[in-house]
């Protein structure tokens, strides 16, 4: 009730303009506005440039230091086990006395060269595997285990090789 009393009271009072010289007094005594500008700090952006550039480097040499060491050390593995390079010898040189024994045979040659193919797949997808697992004495096993089969198989494959010969000459 006292608010419209008022509001009746004073209504020419708030009808009327006020001049344009108060306004622009009540603005001079307004802090000033704040241009909106980018702020930039340059010690910030140093800092952030710095950090990545060392994650930067720091994943490249991850990524691809520790593949050519372990591939580097992989090989050093495999050529030094002494069992591994025995049974490998073995697979190369029975493999070389079976290709000459089959020579002349093609259709023989072309069976025993696939099933051996087979062990030899399987003996390479253990050797790539050696990066990647950390088991390598697993691996190792099973890549001596694989050589064993091969060499079993060619001296299988010989042993026929030479019955087929005899065979052939009589």
């Amino acid at each position: 009730m006292k608010l419209e009393e008022f509001i009746s009271k004073n209504r020419v009072k708030f009808e009327e303009e006020v001049s344009p010289d108060l306004w622009t007094k009540l603005e001079k005594q307004l802090p000033p506005k704040p241009k909106p500008t980018i702020w930039v700090n340059s010690k910030i952006w140093r800092i952030a440039a710095g950090i990545i550039i060392c994650l930067g480097v720091g994943f490249w040499f991850g990524k691809y230091s520790k593949e050519e060491v372990f591939a580097s050390k992989q090989d050093k593995m495999i050529s030094s086990e002494p069992t591994l390079v025995t049974y490998t010898e073995a697979v190369s040189e029975k493999k070389k006395n079976l290709e000459d024994l089959i020579e002349k045979n093609p259709e023989l040659q072309k069976a025993f060269l696939s099933d051996l193919s087979d062990l030899q797949k399987n003996f390479e997808y253990l050797k790539s595997q050696l990066p990647h697992n950390p088991n390598h004495d697993q691996l190792f096993e099973a890549m001596v285990q694989n050589l064993k089969w091969q060499i079993e198989l060619l001296n299988q494959q010989t042993a026929i090789a030479v019955d087929v010969n005899k065979h052939e000459i009589l």
